[in-house]
């Protein structure tokens, strides 16, 4: 029993009752106002209007705010109990469905709403609403999927992604009462990736405007026209991100293996109970920038946790994820470790549709590529092509060392050779035999390079020739036209 409609609402929330049965003058707050947002956050209770005009005005506003029926008051036994009776079938049935969407692979009409939520400033909580939301978007092509930034007070999704719009999330709140497709739609700025985002309030003054009711009703339209909604509610606990987490399939509470950190999961999960948002056995707590030299390994900060986090860890990647924060775009991230931790973690909470993970990863791959590039191979063909990178290495250097070494012989047999001229030259001033200038000329040149010279004299013995098989690779290796002649003339001294 609710002596107000502030205290029905906080009953609500408390007790998720299956049927709510309220007088529509009952205040301060009005009834139909009401009804919208406990159908916002519990569309699994029936709601009964009891008004003393039966009229088609009344009927057609009460059944727009979500009423499941309406009775003329003062009304019958009979005619209650039926009403009730009908009203509680169909919140099986409806109750049925809601879970079977819950876990429904393909996640069915109602969009999945998941909220990312930080223990304290600087964990990460904005990068992982971004790269969650872009890994939905790129691993299952046509999936509509929106990401909201309701850190209504620091939210910079805008400057992550690079893009600016004219309205954000607080001129939809201004609007909460009325939202169609078309006010979502010119709220919503969408990149050619596919990926749709409402951005946070631009001006401080506007950051009032969203309150916990608005967010229901922002959020109920979302999920109605996307198939994942996923929001970055910051690290602070206010009424619109309490809201938000009250609402999502899914709450992620984002952390790092740091004492300051760890003590944050605490406090926040400590208001989501306090204001009936969510216990802590239903928030799925992830570790960010998880080091082999932190103080806190993964192990020990699951000890100082309210609950046991995701067997999903992510690492310290700052060097690895600074190409997308300076390119403001997730695809120019190319590190193939990061986005398998990003997919194992859509996994755990269920933002990418089980049925699709295994054969959508390829394609994720693919759109990660950088314009002018060329898709990502799958695994075994990569083994492949590095297998024949390496051999083709392997055989440059091959060739380059037999270059060189090829030179280098050609450069000792050309220098043996001018030597040897200029010592037959020498010989043959001093008017020795033609026996005895070879004998000088070859006398000091290994015997490899010594088998493929000849000396003979020119010209009345006025110049030395030396001839010289090159060799080829090997020394002792020639080839019949590949020569080296070094001619010298010959100086006489007069006895």
């Amino acid at each position: 029993m609710a002596e107000s409609t502030v205290r029905l609402q906080e009953l609500v929330t408390q007790r998720d009752p299956e049927i709510v049965l309220i007088h529509e003058q009952v205040g301060p707050v009005p009834v139909l106002q009401v009804f919208r947002e406990i159908a916002a956050r519990r569309p699994g209770t029936a709601l009964l209007l009891l008004s003393e005009e039966f009229t088609p005005e009344v009927f057609s506003a009460a059944m727009d705010a979500g009423a499941r029926g309406v009775l003329r008051y003062p009304v019958s036994h009979e005619e209650l109990e039926s009403r009730l009776t009908s009203a509680g079938e169909w919140v099986q049935q409806m109750r049925r469905h809601l879970v079977s969407d819950s876990n429904d692979s393909d996640l069915g009409s109602r969009g999945r709403l998941v909220t990312v939520h930080g223990s304290k400033g600087g964990v990460g909580t904005t990068t992982l609403a971004v790269h969650l939301a872009h890994d939905s978007v790129t691993r299952v092509p046509g999936r509509s999927v929106c990401l909201v930034d309701l850190n209504l007070d620091t939210g910079d999704v805008g400057d992550f992604l690079g893009i600016e719009h004219r309205l954000d999330v607080s001129d939809l709140a201004k609007v909460a009462d009325d939202l169609s497709a078309q006010t979502i739609g010119s709220a919503v700025h969408r990149k050619p990736s596919g990926l749709a985002t409402v951005l946070g309030p631009a001006q401080i003054e506007d950051i009032g405007l969203v309150g916990d009711r608005e967010t229901v009703l922002i959020l109920a339209a979302l999920r109605r026209q996307f198939d994942l909604v996923v929001v970055d509610c910051g690290a602070a606990v206010n009424p619109a991100s309490a809201a938000a987490v009250e609402l999502a399939d899914t709450a992620l509470l984002v952390t790092t293996p740091d004492l300051l950190a760890l003590r944050g999961v605490h406090r926040t999960v400590e208001k989501w109970s306090r204001v009936g948002a969510r216990d802590v056995d239903r928030v799925k707590i992830v570790l960010n920038r998880t080091s082999k030299d932190s103080d806190i390994q993964p192990e020990a900060a699951s000890r100082l946790l309210p609950a046991p986090p995701l067997s999903t860890t992510l690492p310290e990647a700052f060097t690895v994820l600074q190409r997308g924060l300076n390119h403001q775009d997730p695809a120019e991230i190319q590190s193939k470790v990061w986005w398998k931790r990003i997919e194992d973690l859509a996994d755990d909470i269920g933002t990418v549709p089980s049925s699709t993970t295994s054969a959508a990863t390829t394609q994720r791959r693919t759109l990660f590529k950088r314009k002018g590039e060329d898709a990502a191979p799958a695994p075994t063909a990569e083994a492949g092509q590095a297998t024949v990178e390496f051999a083709g290495v392997i055989f440059i250097v091959l060739f380059l060392m037999l270059l060189i070494w090829q030179i280098g012989l050609w450069g000792i047999s050309a220098a043996y050779t001018s030597h040897a001229s200029d010592e037959a030259a020498r010989e043959a001033g001093i008017g020795a035999s033609l026996s005895q200038i070879e004998d000088k000329a070859l006398d000091n040149v290994p015997g490899w390079f010594r088998d493929n010279m000849t000396v003979r004299l020119l010209d009345s013995s006025s110049a030395v020739q030396v001839r010289s098989k090159m060799p080829l690779l090997l020394p002792g290796v020639t080839v019949n036209k590949l020569v080296f002649t070094s001619e010298t003339p010959v100086v006489r001294e007069d006895n």
